[in-house]
Parts: structure tokens; C-alpha cells; sequence
């Protein structure tokens, strides 16, 4: 049996589309998080080099874990291209679901995005302390 295609309300339509707009835009934010993130280690290095020039000078201890952000900022991006093709799913999934007349939510997203940006936060905060 055929289900029957339900005519999907414009007003439902458009909130799913601003959804997904926020969605892209949180994934966009990550991917921009993730660049400044990994390019804070190029400017380590730079700070490094012109600091090994004087005798006097000792390198601070962050120089030496420069290697951490390359690779944190390296994660938050890959998260951010995860993120945006996810919500490629979430949005047609939406759709469906509207044209068949059923609601349904997608809460993971929303906590598995939460969990993410804490633990980001966590880890950038852990590494001004103790780096």
C-alpha cells in the first residue's frame, strides 16, 4: 500500500529551510573556527623562529605544542564538512516527513552539536591554562 502524499504546509516548509540554514551556518562557523585554530600554530612558529634569533630568550612553553592546534584545528574543520553534509540529510529528511503528514524530531543533532562546541571550548580553555 502506497502511502499518500500529504500537502506539506508552506509555513512548515520554510521552518525547515530556516533550520537548514542554521544548520550550514553553524557548519560554516566550525569550518572558520577550524582554520583560525590550525593557522594560530603557523603564527606560533613564526613567533618561535624569530624568538630562537635572541640568545637571551626562552620559547614559550605553547611553541612547543604548536603541533596540538595544527591537529585540533584540523578536527573542527573536518566536523564543520560533517556537519554540512549531515544537515543535507536532516533537510530532505525533514521533507519527507512533511509529505507524508507525520512530525518527527531530530534531537541528536542538536546534542551531538552541543557536545561538540563544549568540548571544543573545554579543550581551547584546558589549553590557555595549561599550555
Amino acid at each position: 500500500m502506497k502511502k499518500k502524499k500529504h500537502t506539506i504546509d508552506p509555513k512548515d516548509l520554510m521552518a525547515v529551510e530556516r533550520a537548514t540554514t542554521a544548520l550550514i551556518g553553524t557548519a560554516i562557523s566550525l569550518i572558520v573556527l577550524g582554520f583560525v585554530v590550525e593557522k594560530f600554530e603557523l603564527f606560533l612558529d613564526l613567533f618561535a623562529t624569530e624568538l630562537k634569533g635572541k640568545e637571551t630568550a626562552k620559547l614559550p612553553v605553547q611553541v612547543a605544542h604548536a603541533a596540538f592546534y595544527n591537529y585540533l584545528g584540523i578536527a573542527i574543520v573536518a566536523a564543520g564538512i560533517i556537519l554540512s553534509l549531515y544537515t543535507y540529510r536532516y533537510y530532505t529528511r525533514w521533507v519527507r516527513h512533511l509529505e507524508e503528514g507525520r512530525l518527527d524530531t531530530d534531537k541528536n543533532i542538536y546534542l551531538m552539536l552541543a557536545i561538540f562546541i563544549a568540548l571544543i571550548g573545554v579543550i581551547l580553555l584546558a589549553s590557555m591554562i595549561v599550555l
